[in-house]
């Protein structure tokens, strides 16, 4: 939601919500549902208001389970912490939603320290529970930490399922950012297995959606990945291109490029004086 209402439209919003008091009229599904809202007009005091009055104006466990959940996520809640709420969850009515969000969200902070393995376990179990629930977003996110945890350990042809999988349900959703995402990352995989020219063409269309879309991240990503492929087969020009077009960009949308890409081109561009 937050994505798609400007800073000042999000501050009406949030001001029409909460001004004169009238935090105290909202129910917790509704707190909680605005606070991306307020997060993107960076008012951090309200935000933890809203996180407590979720809690306290819960009405039943699973309202009280999702206002701790977010509360957890705010104020660095441990690792067992968040196990211990995904366990309770699962033991509740109507409580498979949210304990496939925070089994989700124990996958990511178990990846943070490296623990592969139970990471995969926690998110396979989050993925049977949104399968079950036929949550197409949450199975393409779930796929995507699948797929992260095999890369980590190399399996290459375990991230291209994962992948693969991650590429159809984004089509079918007709969700373009996603859509994207999955093209760069199963052409990555395919990079990684000498699979060079599926991956050329995975990542062109990759950068055509984010060319289309003006989206910074993932024209990076994808023009990172041609730049890569070019660079092996000393197609130094081309690579110095790919870049060059995802610095222009950036500087076109205001935004700051990031260094790692700064000096890519430079000494890409250095490379191409010295052959010269």
């Amino acid at each position: 939601m937050a994505e798609e209402v400007s800073k000042e439209k999000a501050k009406e919003i949030v001001d029409m919500l909460t001004q004169g008091g009238s935090i105290d009229a909202i129910n917790t599904s509704l707190a909680l549902g605005i606070l991306p809202l307020v997060e993107s007009i960076g008012d951090l005091e309200l935000l933890d208001q809203l996180v407590e009055h979720a809690q306290r104006v819960a009405e039943d466990d699973v309202e009280k389970g999702w206002a701790q959940f977010e509360y957890l996520k705010r104020n660095a809640g441990s690792i067992d912490a968040i196990a211990e709420l995904a366990f309770q969850s699962e033991s509740l009515e109507d409580g498979a939603p949210l304990a496939a969000a925070v089994l989700h969200h124990h996958a990511l902070m178990l990846l943070s320290i490296d623990d592969v393995e139970a990471a995969q376990t926690s998110v396979r179990r989050s993925l049977t529970l949104r399968e079950s629930l036929e949550d197409q977003l949450g199975i393409i996110y779930g796929l995507a930490v699948l797929s992260r945890c095999s890369r980590i350990n190399q399996d290459w042809d375990s991230a291209i399922i994962h992948d693969t999988r991650r590429l159809e349900l984004a089509i079918a959703q007709k969700n373009d950012v996603l859509h994207m995402e999955a093209l760069a990352d199963v052409a990555h995989a395919q990079a990684s297995l000498g699979e060079l020219a599926t991956a050329s063409e995975m990542y062109q269309e990759s950068l055509d959606i984010a060319k289309q879309l003006e989206h910074p991240a993932g024209h990076l990503v994808a023009s990172w990945g041609i730049a890569d492929l070019a660079e092996i087969e000393t197609r130094y020009d081309d690579a110095l291109l790919a870049l060059s077009d995802t610095m222009h960009l950036f500087m076109q949308l205001g935004i700051a490029a990031p260094d790692l890409l700064k000096k890519r081109l430079h000494d890409l561009t250095s490379l191409g004086q010295e052959r010269t």
